[in-house]
């Protein structure tokens, strides 16, 4: 899979007004999902919050013919390996071929507000990974009986926030999702997994690296920035991120954000978020101006650069139809 993709969170599905006619709900989500596809993109990648990433995968499989589907991500913590093996097979079934099962261990304060403990987060990854691939071989037995293997290969791509979780994915995996990243960061991220994959005999080009890029498209580049900014304050309160933003050459921003977030000041969180921050890490503003920094990307290395749209001033569905728009010639 090589070009351009774009999330769609089932959270923010369209809600229908009195009178309207459009559909709302997850109708209207699996409806944005098959505009996707017919405005050109190589992917739809669904993330997980308040939802069922594979519910929803399924749900777009069976609405699409030709796009890729893909978890952005299934949180480990929340799902018994074996189970997200069967499930997955069940997404793959339906989509003929082009589903992709992204894992990941989410967040330990997200993890803390559902009473769960992360432990060792890695190693929660190779664990159920390793299940997983067994179920997919047809290996892995339970009360007396073998699953089957499914019909479609499923690859297992990894979201890889940090550089050692980047080099799990280079002996196990066999695609990276990066977020939010400078293209700096991500080309040591993709640099650290290939490195593994060729320490461990694999052929090159085994991994598939997509990287997930915050976008704010308007014509009001002040009004971008704004937005922008608030969108960027949430992720700079996760200490994942934070630390990202921290090792990007933006440590005196993060650590005010942290700070902030620590007293519970949202304000002062947008505002520690500058323009040069918000710019390395997301693309902000008028179209042309998204599309020629979009460039660096692809250029260190990114196989899919996944576009996650988010509203200025607008309803979500008009903002993700602003991103097709924008951005689907480029497929």
């Amino acid at each position: 899979m090589k070009g351009y993709g774009v999330t769609l969170s089932p959270m923010a599905r369209p809600t229908p007004r009195r009178g309207d006619t459009s559909l709302g709900g997850y109708a209207g989500f699996v409806e944005l999902a098959r505009e996707t596809e017919d405005a050109g993109f190589c992917g739809v990648f669904i993330p997980e919050a308040m939802n069922d990433a594979l519910m929803c995968s399924f749900a777009v499989a069976n609405a699409t013919r030709r796009i890729n589907i893909a978890t952005w991500i299934v949180n480990i913590y929340l799902r018994e390996p074996a189970l997200c093996a069967i499930a997955s097979e069940m997404v793959q079934d339906a989509a003929q071929g082009r589903f992709i099962l992204g894992l990941g261990v989410s967040h330990r304060p997200a993890l803390e507000a559902r009473g769960i403990e992360m432990g060792n987060a890695r190693e929660r990854l190779r664990h159920d990974t390793g299940v997983i691939r067994k179920a997919f071989r047809g290996e892995l037995e339970m009360f007396g009986m073998k699953l089957a293997a499914p019909s479609h290969p499923i690859p297992i791509y990894f979201a890889a926030l940090a550089l050692e979780t980047s080099k799990l994915g280079g002996e196990m995996a066999d695609g990276l999702m990066l977020y939010m990243c400078t293209p700096a960061r991500m080309r040591k991220s993709i640099d650290a997994a290939n490195q593994v994959a060729q320490e461990n005999r694999r052929a090159p080009g085994s991994l598939t690296m997509t990287c997930g890029v915050p976008v704010y498209l308007s014509d009001d580049l002040n009004l971008a920035y704004e937005n922008a900014r608030r969108g960027l304050a949430f992720y700079g309160a996760l200490p994942f991120y934070n630390r990202i933003m921290a090792n990007s050459g933006f440590a005196e921003p993060a650590a005010r954000i942290m700070d902030a977030a620590k007293r519970r000041d949202t304000k002062a969180m947008t505002a520690a978020i500058s323009n040069e921050l918000a710019d390395a890490v997301g693309l902000i503003g008028p179209a042309s101006r998204c599309i020629e920094r979009l460039g660096a990307y692809r250029e260190q290395g990114a196989d899919v650069v996944v576009l996650s749209p988010n509203p200025v001033n607008e309803d979500y569905a008009t903002c993700v139809r602003n991103v097709n728009k924008a951005f689907g010639k480029l497929n």
